[in-house]
């Protein structure tokens, strides 16, 4: 865990491919793709491709979730949404170490050569059974991510083609409301 943090700790950015599958509790299966960008500390992107196009971006304060086909926009404080969560490793706020307690694995992961370790959140989330996160053999690249719910549905993030020490434009990692969008502020 301490390697895989402190690797992802040295990232300074990175943009790439990212690959969602979703699986609900009765095996229903539903997946998304994308473009994935990250610039520390807490700035990231989403940008999810036709059919299920929607953009989430955060820039360190605030998390935008843009849904073109609907015209509104959720707005959230990040603090809010990461506390504890993978999110928060993922944007470089949160710590492994802290957050969770490595077990070992419950559920089988691909048989795609990562080494996986399964994180169980030190303080309950509702929302959360555990993670595997997959990392190449020396722990320097996360190429996988896990999610469990108690409830039993999994989400799985694949990267690919990831590039690290990219520059972003000025604003890449902010969104901007226009007034015919409906806002909804958590």
């Amino acid at each position: 865990m301490e390697r895989v943090q402190r690797a992802y700790q040295a990232v300074s950015s990175f943009s790439g491919r990212f690959l969602q599958t979703d699986r609900s509790s009765d095996k229903e299966e539903r997946k998304a793709q994308g473009r994935i960008a990250y610039q520390k500390a807490g700035k990231m992107r989403w940008d999810y491709e036709p059919p299920h196009e929607q953009l989430v971006v955060t820039d360190g304060v605030s998390v935008w979730l843009f849904d073109p086909l609907l015209e509104n926009v959720t707005v959230q404080k990040l603090e809010r949404v990461t506390q504890g969560t993978p999110l928060a490793f993922l944007l470089g706020v949160g710590n492994l170490v802290n957050d969770f307690d490595c077990r070992a694995l419950t559920r089988q992961p691909p048989k795609d050569g990562l080494t996986y370790l399964e994180l169980v959140p030190r303080k309950d989330i509702p929302t959360l059974s555990f993670i595997q996160i997959g990392v190449t053999r020396t722990g320097s690249e996360l190429q996988s991510l896990r999610i469990l719910d108690k409830q039993g549905n999994e989400r799985e993030i694949r990267l690919s083609g990831l590039r690290q020490g990219v520059s972003f434009e000025p604003g890449f990692f902010s969104f901007t409301i226009t007034e015919n969008m409906e806002v909804i502020r958590e």
